[in-house]
């Protein structure tokens, strides 16, 4: 492949080039302006961090005097990475990866390898294993390289935050640092091993993509013409397409190393959970490609526990995954004392799913989260067309009538100029919901005690369906506080020159009631509050990560027993 980038760099060569400056202030211009029209939390950021969205006259200053387009796109990750909203991002338009064949994280409070791939890094000359720290690479400290890469993203939770970092100094992509492109072939690595020993190791970076820095050129739309071409032959010349043989071995390669799944996060949203299952554990759920869930069941003091592994809220297909879990239901109300449910890890997904989720578990009424929406046209529109396609097509009443409900409020709060609706609810007429009955009326839902599994990966829809059991005093939520990524998500062009990317916030979720932490005023969001587990336990210690999650299974499953012990009639 490298014959074929040095082809294409020489054969294209005319075809990119830095942008200017005037298109650059386009581009950011464009980019704030989305933030300013869409963005719901910006008055919640504004308390929180004293960020204003409106405020940019140094920013474009610094976009003008940018030196590359690499620095461009350094500034408005910047931009975006202050409001601390891990639903935003800014992304330029690279693709590609440099990975060091080993994968860390933070355990303990220190950056520990947790992965590592030995078809590329074989112990023969590589003898550091799980469990080792990383101390540095390239010169710099692993703290160094955190504080870098936080610059560039934005996190709801500032322990995620953190650990995102961390996962960065092993594995770059342009999103995460701009600059990535423009590594070396390999890296001076610096690790501690278990007994105190630092070794220095050169590795090589695993790279993945073309290597491009910069974008453009294009003309900037003025009132001088100036056509650009003349004729084909110029178009040819400019294009830099002279004839130029390629070998399609060239093309195709040598044939790919083999590489181990990865993922930013070991086993974030994952069918497994991160952690072995214990011993005498029986498998129901989680063997099979078109399983949504992981499942089973184990014995503890006597007592039988069952397990659910929710991986997102994101199936492959909705209805089989109701089907499943309310099979599993069935099963668990038949079949065991207490169950044991795990969101950690979960990315979120559809909040339809994560309120049917809820309402399986949840054998009484309770009130699911609403979503002030930043009242946008574009919204007013598309739900005008839901209402109208649902009408034609004769659906049933109380769908219709949930988007008429929505389409209403969101339509009002456009005209009026404000800035937010209410707290809507999304899949019902109303907040309150009540649980699944069969046939006969009888509720389906899941009756016996059970608690829930957090921690700070729990994102947006996996904020959201915890706040809703813990809202409803269903069971206690242990682990850690969830990520706080509370709000939706639409994905945008960030500007038309520079082709690069921004996801934004459309919404804010809105619990029940206020929530009182120590670090935030009483309020009932979850964005950046996050929810706050009743009982903390911390996965990520070394211990965990050698014992393949022994100590962690031990002390949740203890917890267990105990609240099965407290709210089981004798």
């Amino acid at each position: 492949m490298k014959k074929l980038f040095a082809v294409l760099a020489s054969a294209g060569g005319a075809l990119y080039g830095q942008l200017t400056a005037e298109q650059r202030v386009i581009d950011f211009d464009a980019m704030t302006a989305l933030y300013a029209k869409r963005y719901a939390p910006a008055s919640w950021k504004a308390q929180l961090f004293g960020v204003n969205l409106f405020d940019v006259a140094a920013w474009r200053e610094r976009v003008r005097a940018a030196r590359d387009d690499l620095e461009f796109f350094e500034i408005c990750a910047e931009y975006v990475a202050r409001l601390q909203d891990t639903h935003a991002s800014y992304a330029p338009p690279f693709a590609g990866s440099a990975w060091l064949g080993f994968s860390v994280d933070l355990y303990d409070g220190k950056v520990l390898i947790e992965q590592i791939n030995r078809t590329l890094l074989p112990v023969a000359r590589f003898p550091f294993v799980v469990g080792d720290e990383l101390v540095s690479v390239d010169g710099r400290g692993v703290e160094q390289w955190i504080t870098h890469f936080q610059r560039f993203r934005g996190a709801g939770n500032p322990r995620y935050g953190r650990r995102i970092a961390a996962d960065a100094i092993t594995l770059r992509t342009p999103s995460r640092d701009p600059r990535s492109l423009e590594l070396g072939e390999a890296a001076q690595v610096v690790v501690r091993r278990d007994g105190g020993e630092v070794e220095t190791y050169t590795i090589p970076w695993l790279k993945t993509g073309a290597n491009l820095k910069k974008v453009g050129p294009v003309p900037t739309p003025s009132s001088l013409a100036n056509p650009i071409v003349e004729t084909m032959d110029d178009a040819l010349k400019l294009a830099g397409m002279g004839l130029v043989k390629v070998d399609v071995a060239d093309i195709l390669g040598p044939e790919p190393l083999p590489e181990e799944p990865r993922r930013a996060l070991l086993g974030y949203g994952g069918l497994s959970p991160v952690w072995q299952v214990p011993a005498g554990f029986n498998p129901r759920l989680g063997r099979l490609p078109t399983d949504e869930f992981t499942s089973g069941t184990y014995t503890s003091d006597g007592l039988r526990i069952g397990y659910l592994r929710i991986p997102s809220f994101s199936p492959g297909l909705f209805a089989r995954a109701l089907a499943q879990l309310e099979a599993e239901v069935a099963f668990m109300n038949a079949n065991t004392d207490g169950l044991v449910v795990d969101v950690m890890r979960n990315p979120g997904g559809a909040v339809c799913a994560a309120i049917e989720y809820a309402r399986l578990l949840t054998p009484s009424r309770f009130t699911t989260t609403g979503f002030a929406w930043r009242p946008v046209l574009a919204q007013v529109l598309n739900l005008e067309s839901a209402y109208n396609q649902l009408v034609a097509q004769r659906a049933e009443r109380w769908i219709i009538d949930n988007i008429k409900f929505q389409w209403d409020a969101v339509k009002l709060a456009y005209e009026q100029g404000r800035g937010m609706t209410g707290p809507l609810p999304l899949c019902y007429l109303d907040r309150d919901v009540d649980p699944p009955t069969d046939r006969q009326g009888e509720i389906i839902a899941y009756r016996k005690p059970l608690i829930v599994l957090v921690d700070e990966f729990s994102t947006s829809g996996g904020d959201m369906f915890p706040s809703m059991l813990q809202d409803s005093k269903r069971g206690p939520l242990v682990g850690m506080r969830t990520n706080g990524a509370g709000g939706s998500v639409t994905n945008h062009a960030a500007g038309y020159y520079s082709e690069a990317f921004t996801r934004n916030t459309d919404s804010i979720m809105v619990r029940k009631a206020p929530v009182k932490t120590p670090e935030f005023p009483e309020v009932p969001f979850v964005e950046n509050v996050g929810v706050r587990p009743d009982i903390e336990m911390d996965y990520m210690t070394r211990d965990n990560l050698t014992q393949s999650g022994r100590p962690f299974v031990a002390a949740f499953t203890r917890v267990m027993v105990e609240h099965i012990r407290a709210n089981t009639p004798r």
